[in-house]
């Protein structure tokens, strides 16, 4: 039986397109499932992928629904809904432990009900053989009988409980996640009221920060890949009146000219003021949290095999 064979309460449509808009949220990065598909299925996906059109809207909302013709299967009201949610919002490291010693069908499962970009998310971080196994059984998934689904999505729920569980110190991860978003001013205010009020918190809460000048940590194929993402304004004013140790790991990872003409950008500026320039740096460690979430920086600084061109 072909591997596009759908299951029979599915329609042909519905594997085909979803498996497409995933093929293609995931880029070169489906380089391998591509390599495994037969030469029919290669072309069945790629006239999918063709159809799709050059809009990317509804895509992540298209491959995170099961499939818009099993609705009919569910309750009115799916109790996991926020186990996907919560999933979605893990990491990817967390992501790949939770789902690297599955069964490929359980995975492709979890494919179907993710976002399409934590799918992608999780497909990169996957061993290769599990992850083509599992591509190849999301184009043949049928319905899942709701008990069935519900008992998974509990148990979904008491793993990720499981894993909050055994974090030290997730509060003030999520305190330390706030004040990611303060100015310095702010943020010496806060640390300083929150270790009165609880000595030792303040200290716990900075060593969870990662703030502008932890961005120099990464490693240079990770602070390269964040360069070349960043939104080049933003990253002018940023670099106004940094630090001089940090502003010379940034030059550091550029060329000679590029650097050059930052400086003159940087000089051209004039008198900024410093709410913008906070700003600024809060969009760089966004921008580098979005990119470690994603898998593209590695937590700890490695990332993925891709060639950096200038």
């Amino acid at each position: 039986m072909s591997a596009l064979t759908i299951a029979r309460h599915d329609t042909p449509a519905d594997g085909l397109m979803r498996s497409a808009r995933l093929m293609r949220a995931l880029g070169p990065d489906a380089a391998p499932i591509w390599a495994e598909l037969s030469k029919s299925e290669v072309q069945a996906l790629t006239a999918a992928m063709d159809a799709l059109g050059p809009s990317a809207d509804g895509e992540s909302e298209a491959v995170s629904r099961f499939m818009d013709a099993h609705r009919r299967l569910r309750s009115p009201v799916e109790a996991g809904t926020s186990v996907w949610r919560r999933l979605s919002d893990v990491g990817t490291e967390t992501l790949a432990g939770l789902f690297a010693g599955e069964h490929a069908q359980t995975v492709a499962l979890v494919l179907s009900r993710l976002p399409g970009e934590t799918s992608a998310r999780l497909l990169r971080a996957l061993p290769p053989r599990l992850a083509i196994d599992a591509m190849q059984r999301l184009l043949n998934l049928g319905p899942v009988h709701p008990a069935a689904l519900a008992a998974f999505e509990t148990r979904l729920g008491a793993m990720l409980a499981a894993k909050a569980g055994s974090g030290q110190g997730s509060g003030h991860e999520r305190v330390a996640r706030i004040f990611d978003r303060l100015d310095s001013r702010s943020e010496k205010t806060f640390l300083a009221a929150l270790d009165h009020a609880e000595p030792g918190a303040g200290e716990k809460v900075r060593a969870l920060m990662f703030t502008f000048d932890d961005l120099t940590g990464l490693d240079a194929a990770g602070l390269q890949t964040l360069l070349s993402a960043v939104d080049r304004a933003a990253l002018v004013v940023a670099l106004k009146g940094a630090r001089p140790d940090t502003a010379a790991v940034f030059f550091a990872n550029m060329t000679q000219r590029a650097g050059d003409l930052l400086r003159e950008e940087i000089a051209s500026l004039g008198p900024v003021r410093r709410s913008e320039i906070e700003a600024a740096r809060q969009e760089l460690v966004a921008l580098a949290r979005t990119l470690m979430q994603r898998g593209d920086i590695r937590a700890d600084g490695q990332v993925e095999d891709d060639e950096l061109v200038d």
